[in-house]
């Protein structure tokens, strides 16, 4: 859930984001490293929660297990 506005960041992409390399110049990176918020745009790492914009605003994480084929979220 998106702390800014309680959005189900499951509706966002997972992406990556753009990061500047020289003055005017971007660069695409962290592929699949992203969940964005649909709803507002907010960005957050995959693994910490953290917001990219705000470190201190983060996203709740649950560990995350991949046995047999399935996925496993313990909450």
């Amino acid at each position: 859930v998106c702390p800014h506005r309680g959005a189900p960041l499951c509706e966002g992409p997972q992406c990556g984001t753009t990061a500047p390399v020289e003055q005017a110049q971007f660069i695409y990176h962290r592929e699949n490293e992203i969940v964005r918020c649909a709803w507002h745009g907010w960005e957050f790492d995959i693994k910490s929660g953290a917001a990219l914009v705000d470190p201190s605003v983060r996203a709740r994480t649950f560990p995350v297990t991949v046995e047999a084929g399935g996925i496993y979220v313990t909450a």
